[in-house]
């Protein structure tokens, strides 16, 4: 099969064996794959997979079930979406049979593709992680990035008012139209954000850059949940100021979750966030789809950082 491979900082499509199909598992072959900022850390080498996971780029992607192992409740034909420790960015993929959701109704398969890494991510780090509680408040860094805008879209769906950090008006309006409350432009600084503090919840995925003003914005008792190091890895900050307001500093990542603990996470996702699709109360964010030739031009544009939710790569037209 075609699957695209990390090569010297690059990518490229190469051939790679087909895997056994064993039990409890189920064969997708791959209408697309959805792209996230892991497949750039991939790409230059400095987040390989798990001990155990593919080597091959991708960590979700949606298409159609080819084959089933036994143990397993899908049916040949079925159309899903799978959550991935690698794999997702080829044309077939064998996965555990409780790391894939069903395509919700009235969703493409391209749409499907950029769902279940940003809603996993969102739902486990607000909804499970910080317990969020109907009312309370939400600071996201990065609020037009996938998870962002899956976050965004949980927050108003579930009760709790949210405000963003972005980097643009045009950005901050994107939020905005999803239902975020406000926001700043981080060039203008985040003391802006003083004016809706204080937040029960930060989700960030800046890290050194913002840890002093998120001890600042925080509410007593409040979460803050770090899943990324976009604005670096070492910092220094007041040790005192989270001890008084006992905060609860969590660091949060996913791919290297056990197999368990992932499709745990996704029968979670099932009853509670995958019928507000049906309903129309959560939208993918799909903002471009690429060709597979194309894939060159597709992690430049991701690499860019002006992408307003989701880029998805184009595998097998025939399906999508």
């Amino acid at each position: 099969m075609q699957a695209l491979q990390g090569v010297e900082g690059g990518v490229q499509w190469v051939q790679r064996p087909n895997l056994g199909c064993d039990v409890g598992q189920i064969r997708i072959q791959v209408a697309a794959a959805g792209l996230n900022r892991a497949d750039l850390l991939q790409r230059a080498g400095l987040y390989p997979p798990p001990p155990g996971a593919s080597d091959i780029m991708g960590l979700e992607c949606a298409g159609v079930v080819t084959e089933v192992g036994a143990g397993s409740a899908w049916q040949v034909g079925d159309r899903v979406c799978a959550l991935l420790a690698g794999g997702g960015m080829a044309e077939e993929v064998v996965v555990d049979a409780g790391h894939a959701l069903p395509v919700p109704e009235g969703l493409s398969l391209l749409e499907a593709a950029a769902l279940p890494e940003v809603y996993a991510t969102a739902w486990l780090n607000l909804y499970q992680l910080a317990a969020l509680r109907p009312g309370e408040k939400v600071l996201v860094h990065a609020g037009a990035s996938g998870v962002g805008s899956a976050a965004i879209q949980l927050c108003k769906a579930f009760g709790n008012p949210c405000w963003v950090s972005v980097g643009s008006p045009e950005r901050l309006a994107y939020c905005v139209a999803l239902g975020a409350q406000g926001g700043v432009v981080r060039t203008d600084g985040l003391d802006g954000l003083r004016d809706f503090a204080p937040f029960d919840v930060v989700l960030d995925p800046v890290g050194a850059s913002y840890a002093q003003s998120n001890l600042q914005l925080l509410a007593v008792d409040g979460r803050w949940v770090l899943i990324g190091l976009m604005g670096g890895r070492e910092v220094q900050f007041d040790l005192g100021m989270l001890l008084v307001k006992r905060v609860q500093l969590l660091g949060s990542t996913l791919r290297n979750r056990d197999e368990l603990f992932k499709a745990e996470l996704l029968r979670d996702l099932r009853q509670h966030v995958w019928p507000l699709f049906t309903e129309g109360r959560l939208k993918p964010q799909l903002e471009k789809v690429f060709a597979a030739k194309d894939v060159d031009a597709a992690f430049a544009a991701l690499a860019s950082n002006q992408v307003n939710g989701k880029l998805v790569l184009s595998i097998n037209d025939s399906l999508t």
